[in-house]
């Protein structure tokens, strides 16, 4: 059962779905950040970000799947990882680029750019080990949060408080999951937090 939940957990709020989730959050907000972007674009700038983010890397990752480049979509192995995320990569500064042309408030800025400098980071650090790119993922969310609080005037308790916790169920189901070792866990959060959240504060 427990295990069955992990993995629920797994896909739910996998790497690839943060960076929609952090749009779907932020465009909540009732701040001038966002109140001054239209309905009918912030769908659009939703759409884009979802197809850049997540269709597309998902699409490349089930051909390397399919040419046998990877063993398994979960690319369980350090070495599988590294094709995926240097892809992932290229998307992710390409959904950067997209975000800074549109001139919207730089918190959406920090935020793509972040995003993508994590993902460069996960694909350095997965040539020689094999970190959680869960954990980069969910931790650079709170990072990112942690991070528009500090600049703009707005209320984010809970939703810091609910991804805080997020951050514990996400790091559970991958050690329940036996995908990575406790460090690489913590050190995939430590990761995604600090790097997040450093961008903001510089």
């Amino acid at each position: 059962m427990e295990k069955k939940l992990a993995q629920v957990i797994s896909v739910v709020f996998q790497p690839l779905l943060i960076p929609t989730f952090s749009l779907l959050i932020l465009f909540s907000l009732k701040t001038y950040a966002t109140l001054s972007i239209p309905s009918s674009a912030k769908n659009l700038i939703l759409s884009l970000i979802f197809i850049l983010t997540f269709v597309f890397p998902v699409i490349f990752l089930f051909l390397f799947y399919k040419r046998g480049i990877i063993k398994s979509v979960s690319m369980e192995s350090r070495e599988e990882r590294i094709l995926p995320l240097f892809v992932t990569a290229i998307f992710y500064f390409l959904a950067y680029q997209l975000i800074h042309q549109l001139q919207i408030h730089y918190i959406f800025q920090l935020i793509f750019l972040g995003s993508a400098m994590l993902v460069t980071i996960g694909l350095l650090v997965s040539l020689v080990w094999k970190i959680s790119a869960h954990m980069i993922g969910i931790g650079g969310l709170l990072g990112g949060l942690v991070g528009v609080s500090q600049v703009i005037p707005v209320d984010l308790s809970f939703f810091i408080l609910t991804v805080s916790f997020l951050c514990g169920l996400v790091g559970f189901a991958r050690l329940k999951l036996e995908a990575h070792t406790s460090s690489q866990v913590y050190a995939g959060f430590l990761t995604g937090f600090a790097g997040m959240l450093v961008l903001f504060l510089i």
